[in-house]
């Protein structure tokens, strides 16, 4: 695929029309209604109720229906990857992947203004876990499981969020780009996937070539039916790192709005860490995950003295992952989660 300064720039510019026709059809005098619309649907068969939109109707239908098309192989082999790996998955969206997105210059403007995450980082972290879990499980896109209702509401969401951004008159569309756009969608998608199986190899497990393309490819689903456009979903390991690689060296930048964010999370570990193994080591764990480079645009500052203390236990983490990959499952990982959230 053709990942060139060109057509990222044009794809700045793209949004997701369908979701946001829903949006438009009911904001803001009829924001109540979507909402009581949404909590109707609870797994994936639900019906939306008399007297929805038909926008909303049309959003869900073609969702329903490219959900159906997807090969049940392709699902078994991403979902078999992430209850492999879960619980480091899981840790690895919090200390890897959410930090990674703060680096982006101009996404970063749209989670400071959206304000959420910076006041109430760890609901955020939550509701990230609950979506990851919902499109993961292995029920996930069958009739009973829940990852059309979850990914319908991520992508209204998504729209609501821009809605809100537009009517902001400090937001620079010709600098910024429009909000929550399809390459920062596409480089968020990737945070998921990618940055998570090069997390993964830091951690000390052997992710074989196959396994790493199974998981981007099952992301890739999800993706596209969060309304990523398939020119931005990878077909190949390659093509994934060379968009990767691109977003990064057009996107990353220092800026007040990822510094903002970094402080925030790190304050909030600061508790969330206390009685586990990592406590007191947040920056320096998140250092190591994303590097130098990274660190340094989103003002994560790693004093000598905290490189030279954290090192060994660094390379515990590596040698317990590799010589000690006890036998892992989304169960085990949930049930985590859920001690966790209450």
């Amino acid at each position: 695929m053709n990942y060139s300064e060109e057509i990222l720039n044009s794809h700045r510019n793209e949004q997701d029309a369908a979701a946001d026709k829903v949006i438009s059809n009911y904001f803001p005098q009829d924001k109540e209604s979507l909402q009581n619309h949404l909590d109707m649907l609870t797994r994936n068969d639900s019906k939306l109720p008399t007297g929805a939109d038909q926008s909303l109707i049309d959003l869900l239908g073609a969702i329903q229906l490219s959900a159906g098309q997807i090969d049940l192989t392709e699902l078994n082999n991403g979902q078999a990857f992430f209850s492999k790996y879960a619980s480091d998955v899981m840790l690895l969206l919090g200390f890897m992947s959410l930090p990674y997105c703060y680096a982006a210059k101009y996404g970063a403007e749209v989670l400071v203004r959206s304000k959420r995450i910076l006041e109430n980082p760890a609901k955020r972290l939550m509701d990230t876990a609950e979506f990851v879990f919902d499109v993961t499980h292995p029920d996930a896109f069958k009739s009973n499981g829940k990852a059309l209702i979850s990914i319908i509401k991520v992508r209204l969401l998504h729209a609501a969020t821009r809605w809100y951004i537009n009517q902001d008159k400090t937001w620079d569309a010709e600098t910024f780009g429009k909000p929550v756009n399809q390459e920062d969608m596409a480089g968020t998608n990737l945070s998921f996937s990618l940055i998570t199986v090069r997390g993964l190899r830091k951690l000390g497990k052997p992710v074989l070539p196959i396994e790493a393309f199974h998981y981007i490819n099952y992301w890739n689903k999800i993706g596209g039916l969060l309304g990523v456009v398939p020119e931005l979903l990878p077909e190949n390991n390659r093509e994934a790192s060379v968009l990767e690689r691109n977003i990064r060296k057009r996107q990353f930048a220092t800026s007040d709005a990822g510094n903002k964010l970094t402080m925030s999370l790190l304050k909030y570990y600061e508790v969330a860490t206390v009685d586990t193994p990592i406590e007191g080591m947040s920056k320096s764990f998140m250092n190591y995950l994303i590097g130098d480079s990274i660190s340094s645009l989103i003002g994560l500052k790693i004093e000598d003295y905290d490189r030279i203390v954290f090192k060994p236990y660094r390379l515990f983490i590596s040698f317990q992952g590799y010589f000690f990959n006890a036998q892992d499952s989304y169960a085990k990982a949930y049930a985590r989660f859920k001690e966790a959230k209450h």
